[in-house]
């Protein structure tokens, strides 16, 4: 047994709500990013210390920490989802909206830890401070879902147990 299609009206501002929060990720995670990518070094210093010791430590942290943002928002986008269709309706556009931003944020980390690294070690890690930046937006693109998932989480395509 399949559920019935979701109401157009509540269908335009669900894609709403998801456009608009997109689009703030995008900004925050693609365009932003990219203007990180030129201040490096004409406006933001590198830093001169050797990348050992306790600097090279806290570049693995912020490794983990890149990491372990992209598993929770993997596993809380699975839970909002999964209780999405249990959502009076017009809270949902509200969920979308709080989700996605929220996803775009915790990526955003992943920049700060890149100007971090930048700062305190500068050229001598050049490409990997850099490589943070650039975490930030294919995380976003990969792990933030689609419209299609949210929709699916309403319509819930698939069929009920008896």
């Amino acid at each position: 047994m399949t559920t019935a299609p979701m109401d157009p009206l509540q269908d335009k501002a669900l894609h709403r709500a998801f456009q608009k929060a997109y689009g703030l990720g995008l900004v925050l995670c693609v365009c932003w990013p990219l203007v990180l990518q030129l201040l490096l070094g004409p406006v933001i210093k590198p830093g001169q210390n050797a990348p050992a010791g306790v600097i090279q430590q806290l570049g693995y942290t912020f490794t983990g920490l890149t990491f372990l943002a992209a598993a929770f928002v993997t596993w809380r986008s699975l839970k909002v989802r999964g209780r999405f269709k249990d959502l009076p309706a017009e809270r949902r556009p509200r969920v979308l909206f709080r989700e996605v931003l929220l996803y775009a944020a915790l990526f955003e980390l992943s920049c700060l830890y890149g100007i971090l690294y930048w700062a305190l070690v500068g050229g001598e890690a050049n490409r990997y401070a850099r490589s943070f930046i650039v975490l930030t937006s294919l995380m976003f693109f990969f792990f933030v879902p689609r419209y299609a998932a949210w929709r699916e989480a309403v319509e819930d395509s698939g069929t009920a147990q008896a």
